[in-house]
């Protein structure tokens, strides 16, 4: 999916750790989308931000406006028809904010910065995405090819960084905001969630346990006896999908899932619920998050190790005897069945086999 630049602003946060003194340096600005160094660095903050595995989503704290310019600001922007001198002004206020937010003593150990403002998007989506990096040395040669140091923007590390769903916030989705940044005993730090009005914010972690939980909750409120396994499948192979994708998931296309397994005679009374259900208490599920890694292999694979073996494979493929599951169990005889072995699995087998009896 193509994504096109649409504005680019570099600032210089300057702030040492452990002093409380903060400013933005007179260098930077509106830079030219349509130059090749543009869109090298614009093409490698967004691969940078995709790799992320663990996001933290949220929305503005509309209820406190007054108190975070930089909300205000993004509304009026939006409204203002999106030009690069209102982009401009809009960053002015984000750094400001940022220079208020990183000089509070909680924010006394972060140290400052390159803060790259961009505005992109595709067919479907608007997103305004603000991240703070850092350079790093390396390697050139001079004009005698000698070795020599320089500087140049670390974009494989983001330090900081929010991205904005435009597309979703002017749509009034409860869940617009993902973040990233400093882990501290598993909260991001909250100097760049206080410059930007973040609030309710939500890891993708939580999200993506809290909506297995209310698959399985939403199934056994309404009845879904025999619907349950297949629905919870169906949302994990969904969240693995999204995952490998590096797309969000969506409570709508989780909803359209689940719409599909209800019966006939509950359609009126169940369909197009889920995605309230499970954004409620006390579930709180985000209307879009990035699947969480290590907590979706958790629900997805079953690892197991003995001293001369060891197993992994994906927890749907598991069931009781005679359920037709690739693996089934026997908790009786205390065995594994393995079903419907692929040809080349066979042909492993055999050799292995075969070099026993010769061995």
């Amino acid at each position: 999916m193509d994504l096109k630049l649409k504005h680019l602003v570099i600032r210089e946060l300057i702030k040492e750790a452990d002093d409380s003194h903060a400013e933005v340096s007179d260098r930077g600005g509106l830079i030219d989308v349509h130059s090749a160094m543009a869109q090298q660095l614009f093409e490698g903050l967004i691969a940078a931000f995709a790799r992320r595995s663990s996001l933290t989503h949220g929305s503005f704290n509309l209820e406190n406006e007054a108190d975070y310019p930089f909300i205000s600001a993004f509304e009026h922007y939006l409204q203002s028809g999106i030009q690069a001198e209102d982009f401009q002004q809009l960053t002015d206020i984000g750094m400001a904010q940022l220079v208020s937010a990183i000089s509070a003593p909680a924010a006394i150990a972060a140290s400052g910065g390159y803060v790259i403002f961009t505005q992109y998007g595709d067919e479907r989506y608007d997103y305004l995405l603000v991240a703070l990096v850092r350079d790093k040395a390396g390697i050139a040669l001079d004009a005698n090819l000698n070795p020599t140091e320089v500087m140049e923007v670390n974009l494989e590390q983001l330090h900081q960084a929010a991205r904005v769903n435009l597309t979703s916030f002017q749509k009034g989705r409860d869940s617009y905001l993902s973040f990233i940044g400093s882990k501290q005993k598993g909260e991001i730090t909250q100097y760049f969630s206080a410059a930007f009005g973040c609030t309710d914010v939500t890891p993708s972690r939580k999200s993506t346990g809290e909506l297995i939980r209310a698959a399985r909750d939403f199934c056994n409120e309404h009845e879904l006896y025999e619907q349950k396994e297949q629905v919870v499948e169906d949302v994990v192979s969904y969240l693995e999908r999204q995952r490998s994708e590096k797309q969000h998931a969506s409570l709508p296309e989780i909803e359209q899932l689940f719409d599909a397994y209800i019966p006939d005679e509950k359609v009126e009374q169940v369909s197009g619920t889920f995605s309230k259900f499970a954004n409620g208490e006390p579930y709180q599920v985000s209307q879009e998050f990035q699947p969480h890694t290590s907590t979706l292999n958790r629900f997805a694979k079953m690892k197991a190790k003995a001293d001369n073996w060891q197993l992994d494979f994906a927890k749907r493929s598991l069931g009781e005897m005679n359920s037709n599951k690739e693996i089934e169990f026997d908790e009786a005889s205390q065995t594994i069945t393995l079903r419907r072995l692929p040809t080349k699995v066979i042909n492993q087998i055999r050799e292995a086999l075969q070099q026993n009896e010769e061995s």
